[in-house]
């Protein structure tokens, strides 16, 4: 089960330093038009399904401090405070953990055993922040220095859901890329002038997977001209464009 969550651009606040403020996460008025995610509530914050995963074979290495079990207790009709309650969750019951090398303010794990085969799921807290540059949210993905493979999918590949991806063999170049991340500027998602918008071509979008040295997979969405998306998360980021065009140029 998920939950319709709200992004409504005018709660978010784009201060003067062009720092962009991301409130706490509140279930919407109105279901009926929003956009449908996993969630789980720990520790008074709401974290949500991301764009990094694990392998069960890796995931067992990452597994930290049990945290607790969730209910399963938020659905399209839940009140808001259901969102009060610590281990609401859409995803039935699931124990969770903290995971090895990550703030548990910023990630936990879902793992459970079932039948003999591990499920693992990364949840991601990115709400109820302030987003100054890609180090308060890239940053937090621990790829700088991490680095062990990568590989990119065209936008029709990644758009059907084809496994047809390729690999680069630079990682001088990737790494370069990826230590810049962490000074990209952000902008706030869901106007009109996003650039995602009128990418979803062949030409302008990359799916860029890294895999890092702990096991943990982390996807990217790479558009021609510089911008980076990750995940849910409300906002986007323009890299340098010099860096970003020695990297685009390992994307053909």
């Amino acid at each position: 089960m998920q939950v319709s969550t709200e992004k409504n651009p005018n709660s978010l606040i784009v201060k003067e330093d062009g720092s962009v403020e991301i409130p706490m996460m509140q279930l919407p008025k109105d279901t009926s038009t929003a956009d449908m995610i996993g969630l789980i509530v720990y520790n008074g914050k709401i974290y949500t399904q991301t764009s990094s995963e694990i392998d069960a074979e890796d995931a067992n290495a990452l597994l930290g401090v049990k945290l607790g079990t969730t209910k399963g207790t938020i659905d399209e009709w839940s009140e808001q405070d259901a969102y009060d309650e610590e281990f609401a969750s859409t995803i039935g019951k699931s124990d969770i953990y903290s995971v090895v090398g990550y703030d548990k303010d910023f990630r936990i794990m879902a793992y459970e055993e079932s039948d003999g085969v591990d499920n693992s799921v990364f949840y991601e807290s990115l709400n109820g922040i302030t987003v100054n540059s890609g180090e308060d949210v890239l940053g937090k993905l621990n790829m700088v220095g991490n680095v062990s493979t990568a590989q990119y999918r065209i936008f029709s590949d990644w758009d059907n859901n084809m496994d047809n991806y390729h690999s680069i063999s630079d990682m001088n170049s990737v790494n370069s890329f990826i230590a810049k991340l962490n000074e990209a500027k952000p902008f706030l998602r869901g106007i009109n002038s996003e650039p995602i918008n009128d990418s979803r071509n062949d030409e302008d979008f990359r799916e860029l997977t890294i895999r890092l040295n702990d096991g943990s997979k982390v996807s990217l969405i790479l558009l021609k001209g510089g911008y980076i998306y990750y995940g849910f998360v409300d906002v986007y980021f323009k890299v340098n464009e010099d860096e970003f065009s020695k990297m685009w140029v390992l994307l053909q």
